[in-house]
């Protein structure tokens, strides 16, 4: 449990950083405890930038998956931990939240949770709200150099300004090396951030002037050799073809789960994907012969189509396993069956980097997990310092779970403070 504070007078809180965690703290904070004085520290003209940008501007609060247990496997980071707190506070809770608050929701066909407006700043306007109706000091522009922890109190030092004293401090500064170090001033470990959740750059003749296509189902092995062995991530999930190599959620979940592993191996590994994994070799291998050698075997292979895939990414299959397209396809030898067989079942193709992506602001990595009691959010090693958001060694896949880590992580840290009355 925390250590109590002097709370003779009001109590004093810092926040630094102005994200979803951060600002979700601190109003849940101000909403439990009269005594609370509280002051954001943005370093940014704004606070709540991630809000804004998220979910395309429309801001994905959450995903409707009401069972804990099952939410944790959405989070490559951080299971055991979370499923703790989601025990407490998870999207149910998340959503009922923000409908008392006045944010009308809708949940979409896959679960994700936007606010009804589709508008992002819906959810900022409502945040600033509630902190001006609590008082709560929001200091743009405002960078934290220091934070020493002096005779009970944090002392934070921003630029010229003159130091200040708080009871309780609150890390929340996201994927931000400042933030880390700040973490690192106060005896804390950090895990080497790198991104998570980007496309991988491919280059294969097999997806070369493909871009643009995809399939609704797939299955995928990455395969990285990083310090004398082989590491394998399987998932399964959408695809889609990019100008520079291939995106979509499976490719999302493959880089969030090996995010550690692509880094110490540069970003260099295999991809094998089971392009058709709801049919069994020896169906696929029946419809091809039904098709090849039957029902089309007059027919030039250029002009052939497989209903299960793209006719473009048909015809680079079978291009690439050695057919001849201007031939008939009654023409295609055993070998090139074989291959292609292999090709839909066991593609490989060489992964050569990472692509950019919308998505990378999510890191792995961050303060020790070992180092935080995740049922107050507090550190383990300085009393009353407490820990959200991205800061940390958690994230989640795309779809609404890195904010509702957030929201309960602040959630958590508001129920330790708000009962210091």
């Amino acid at each position: 449990m925390p250590t109590t504070p002097d709370i003779k007078a009001d109590l004093r809180i810092a926040v630094v950083g102005g994200g979803a965690a951060g600002f979700f703290a601190a109003l849940n904070t101000a909403e439990k405890n009269a005594k609370a004085r509280i002051t954001i520290f943005e370093a940014s003209h704004k606070p709540l930038q991630k809000v804004f940008i998220s979910g395309g501007g429309r801001c994905n609060l959450t995903h409707a998956c009401f069972d804990p247990l099952r939410l944790t496997e959405f989070y490559p980071r951080g299971q055991r931990e979370l499923k703790s707190l989601f025990s407490r506070f998870q999207p149910k809770d998340t959503m009922r939240w923000f409908e008392n608050h006045g944010l009308r929701l809708k949940t979409e066909g896959d679960n994700r949770v936007f606010p009804a407006s589709n508008n992002s700043q819906d959810v900022i306007d409502l945040f600033l709200d509630i902190a001006e109706k609590y008082r709560i000091n929001i200091r743009t522009r405002c960078r934290v150099a220091s934070i020493r922890p002096e005779g009970g109190k944090f002392v934070i030092q921003t630029g010229e300004q003159p130091p200040q004293q708080f009871d309780v401090c609150i890390l929340s500064t996201g994927y931000s090396p400042p933030g880390w170090k700040l973490a690192e001033s106060l005896g804390h470990r950090v895990i080497q951030p790198v991104p998570s959740l980007f496309p991988f750059t491919v280059k294969s003749p097999v997806i070369n002037g493909l871009q643009g296509i995809s399939l609704p189902h797939a299955a995928g092995r990455l395969e990285i050799a990083t310090e004398g062995k082989t590491r394998k991530f399987e998932a399964e999930g959408a695809i889609l073809i990019t100008h520079t190599g291939l995106s979509g959620p499976l490719i999302y979940r493959l880089s969030a789960w090996g995010a550690q592993a692509l880094a110490q191996a540069a970003y260099q590994g295999t991809l094998q994907l089971d392009l058709l994994p709801s049919i069994g070799e020896q169906e696929l291998r029946n419809q091809l012969e039904q098709l090849l050698l039957k029902a089309e075997a007059k027919k030039k292979l250029v002009n052939t189509g497989f209903e299960r895939l793209p006719v473009r990414l048909w015809l680079s299959l079978l291009e690439n396993s050695g057919a001849n397209l201007e031939e008939r396809c009654e023409t295609i030898g055993k070998k090139t069956l074989n291959r292609l067989i292999e090709n839909l079942k066991r593609l490989r193709l060489p992964i050569s980097g990472k692509s950019p992506s919308k998505e990378e602001f999510v890191s792995c990595g961050g303060v020790s997990l070992k180092e935080i009691d995740f049922r107050t959010m507090e550190s383990k090693k300085v009393p009353n310092l407490h820990f959200g958001g991205e800061i940390i060694d958690i994230d989640g896949l795309t779809g609404g779970f890195n904010f509702q880590a957030c929201w309960s992580e602040g959630w958590a840290i508001s129920e330790s403070l708000g009962a210091l009355r």
